[in-house]
């Protein structure tokens, strides 16, 4: 497996395919095999050559436990150091929520490197106020990862518990706590794109959002 070293920091991934370059960014409790598992890396390898990321404080990467590792600055100096180890001059981005925050914000640092972004659940990349409490946040202090998969099949109306295969939960009880709430301590409310920004943003964005992840629709009308 191919590695790089950014800000001391090992960051793993692979790399799969041949064609137009694509790096793919999983979301937050996840890993690289997000994208293996459902069968995405077979279907894309097709045309693209695949860069299948493990974010730092996932899967095989390095799993730091402050949250000043895991601004935007940091997690796009990640994605640019695998793409410079791979000799990537221009790449697009795939990214599914955290993955897809991440593709905004490497698209917005660099968007003469990243000719496209695909995000699912993940289309509002402005900077908000943190929340005062996080259900996701007090299960992983709780209870750590298991409390966690707990937490996610109890979800109202998801039927996450016949939906969450074997492999994902597997894969969220692997995780490491304390990595996990610093990397979604900071950076996902207090870094973002201003709307000024976004309403001449220089990148094609198509944005996916599945029924349970936009159930009022604010993907369809976005930009505003």
């Amino acid at each position: 497996m191919p590695e790089i070293r950014n800000d001391g920091v090992t960051i793993c991934y692979d790399v799969v395919g041949e064609g137009r370059p694509l790096m793919l960014l999983h979301g937050l409790w996840c890993d690289r095999s997000w994208w293996t598992e459902p069968g995405y890396v077979e279907e894309l390898g097709r045309d693209h050559r695949l860069v299948n990321v493990d974010i730092r404080g996932h899967g095989a990467s390095d799993k730091p436990h402050e949250a000043a590792a895991y601004t935007s600055a940091v997690l796009t100096g990640d994605v640019l150091a695998v793409a410079d180890a791979e000799g990537l001059d221009r790449f697009a981005i795939g990214g599914h929520s955290y993955g897809g925050w991440i593709a905004w914000m490497t698209a917005a640092a660099v968007p003469e490197r990243v000719p496209a972004i695909v995000t699912s659940g993940a289309w509002d990349p402005r900077p908000e106020e943190p929340p005062e409490t996080s259900e996701y946040n007090e299960a992983l202090r709780r209870g750590g990862t298991r409390a966690l998969v707990e937490l996610f099949q109890l979800e109202d109306g998801n039927n996450f518990d016949r939906e969450f295969p074997s492999w994902a939960r597997a894969v969220t009880l692997r995780g490491d706590p304390e990595a996990l709430l610093a990397g979604g301590a900071l950076q996902r409310w207090t870094d973002g794109i201003p709307d000024e920004d976004l309403r001449s943003f220089p990148v094609p964005a198509l944005l996916i959002a599945g029924e349970f992840d936009d159930e009022d629709d604010d993907a369809a009308r976005w930009p505003r």
